[in-house]
């Protein structure tokens, strides 16, 4: 990768991107200088100069497939991950950037420019690596988008764990922030226009104080997604709070159970037809299968036939046999 930089005060902005790949990893250090900020525009194709007061730091396999390369703007850009040490981003950092689907982050990122996601429709998955506290930029982000969005929160692992480098991080929590919108709907007779909402993620929005989650709020909401939001957005909600408990308490766990009971077989089709084997061995830890939902898994899982699902249907097949046995019927002559 090539990329165009500056040299500040407090270390170094980026300032563009060149390479043949869109999913970008940011150096942390450039010439002995931590990456601290990127500038406005830096992963917009709808820039309209380029900077010529830049300096040019380029890796080995840059200079290999340099003829390969294309500006990481715009379409081009898949996912960022941005170092540690960046505390900044300018605004319209990823204007018009349409494919993008995924950014990682730390919690030293504190200041978003205005407008910085517009046009970010793909965006679903937000990666945050806590270094110290449980303040963030999500709300922020969040903020500006609509539509679904994840987040993976990361803490440090004990130092016991003996992690190395690439493995200093465990996830803490996995949280659904389900998509909202707004639609005007026209009184005729009274000749009035009023907005009417659609989906909970607006309400999901405010779980945070101060940038810290409020998980509490978090789970309390869970009424009112049940109310609004589709059995898939439910399950991976219900699943990501299971199986990433972050200050779960009893009450909200045992509410999240409920619901995976109840409507087991729609939760379990889904799980299955989503290849979520992780959600399925949850249900079978936590002992929340019915027979009627397990049926449906072991259906439509067979009906698939693929070889991804192979292991999928084995499972499910095991569960079934050690869940609910078929009983042999005897008979005397």
């Amino acid at each position: 990768m090539r990329i165009h930089y500056r040299e500040t005060g407090d270390g170094i902005e980026i300032v563009r991107c060149f390479g043949t790949d869109g999913k970008i990893e940011l150096p942390g250090m450039i010439g002995g200088r931590p990456v601290t900020r990127a500038a406005a525009y830096a992963f917009s194709g709808r820039k309209d100069h380029e900077d010529e007061d830049v300096l040019v730091c380029e890796t080995e396999e840059g200079r290999i497939f340099r003829q390969q390369e294309q500006l990481l703007a715009g379409e081009a850009v898949e996912s960022v991950q941005f170092p540690d040490s960046m505390s900044e981003i300018g605004k319209y950092i990823f204007y018009g950037c349409r494919n993008l689907e995924e950014l990682r982050f730390s919690d030293s990122l504190t200041e978003i420019g205005s407008g910085a996601f517009t046009g970010c429709r793909s965006l679903k998955r937000l990666e945050v690596r806590f270094l110290s506290g449980s303040r963030s930029c999500v709300p922020d982000i969040l903020g500006d988008l609509w539509q679904r969005i994840d987040a993976a929160f990361y803490g440090p692992r004990g130092e016991s764990h003996g992690a190395g480098e690439d493995d200093a991080y465990e996830k803490t929590a996995e949280l659904v922030f389900p998509e909202h919108y707004e639609e005007a709907v026209e009184n005729t007779p009274a000749r009035l226009l009023f907005t009417q909402h659609h989906g909970s993620g607006n309400n999901y929005r405010q779980c945070f104080y101060n940038k810290e989650m409020d998980y509490r709020k978090y789970d309390d909401l869970f009424a009112v997604a049940r109310a609004q939001d589709r059995v898939g957005v439910l399950a991976d909600l219900i699943f990501g709070r299971l199986m990433y408990p972050a200050e779960l308490a009893r009450a909200a766990e045992e509410s999240y159970e409920d619901y995976v009971r109840g409507h087991g077989e729609k939760v379990a089709v889904y799980l299955t037809d989503t290849g979520r084997m992780h959600a399925l061995r949850e249900m079978s830890r936590r002992e929340l299968w019915t027979e009627a939902a397990l049926e449906a898994a072991v259906e439509r899982a067979a009906a698939e036939r693929s070889p991804d699902r192979g292991g999928i249907l084995s499972f499910l097949m095991n569960e079934r046999h050690r869940l609910f046995p078929v009983r042999k019927e005897k008979y005397e002559l």
